[in-house]
């Protein structure tokens, strides 16, 4: 096998146990270990090795002394002291520098992103939901003419998808979700940039922190 092949094949085997752990097939604390994982998918413990690595280096899978690896957990407190409060900054920094290059390119995107959403309500697809709602937010860091936006968003972009795994599809508010959504929209519209920026601010705290309780099933051992 070529060294192409090789890194194809942990590449798949990442974006399959990427796929399980985000969507709560492989919850969080259970143990995954090189040689069940070997036997499972027939590879190589190598290419077992390699894509562990990858996991834990998008802070899906933690190793633990003496215990191996686990999946990892995201706990209320990571979440309201930590994510919540960087994706505001991040996401009102992109919009203040980004809104001005808004146009009907970005609005078309947008609107295809709140059709993938509601198809994702009507097939009741929570993991193509959470994709579309990544997919929403990331148009908005993206607008931003500098790098630093996305950078930090890329950084951060495995333990905000965790967060969504966990809690989005336990909420039971997805056409919620959906209508704060398209609010947002209505009024990027505007060009308004100082009521843009107070909306994203009020949406991530308003559709995250009434449901952190959910969060607290995810850290119990």
């Amino acid at each position: 096998m070529s060294k192409l092949e090789k890194i194809s094949l942990k590449d798949r085997l990442a974006t399959e146990l990427r796929r399980k752990i985000l969507t709560g097939a492989l919850p969080p604390h259970s143990r995954v270990t090189e040689q069940d994982l070997a036997d499972e998918y027939g590879v190589s413990r190598a290419v077992v090795r390699e894509t562990m690595l990858v996991l834990e280096l998008q802070g899906l899978i933690t190793s633990v002394p003496y215990k191996g690896s686990v999946v990892a957990s995201i706990s209320r407190t990571e979440v309201a002291e930590l994510l919540l409060p960087i994706r505001i900054h991040i996401e009102q920094f992109a919009l203040k520098q980004g809104m001005p290059l808004f146009d009907a390119d970005t609005f078309e995107a947008f609107d295809r992103v709140l059709a993938e959403m509601q198809r994702a309500i009507y097939n009741k697809d929570i993991e193509a939901f959470n994709e579309a709602d990544m997919r929403f937010h990331a148009i908005i860091v993206d607008a931003s003419p500098t790098d630093s936006a996305r950078s930090i968003w890329d950084s951060i972009h495995p333990r905000i998808r965790m967060h969504f795994a966990l809690q989005t599809g336990r909420t039971g508010a997805l056409p919620e979700f959906l209508e704060d959504h398209r609010r947002l929209v209505d009024i990027f519209r505007t060009g308004d940039v100082n009521a843009s920026v107070a909306a994203i601010k009020a949406h991530i705290i308003e559709t995250n922190e009434p449901h952190l309780s959910v969060l607290d099933k995810s850290v119990q051992a």
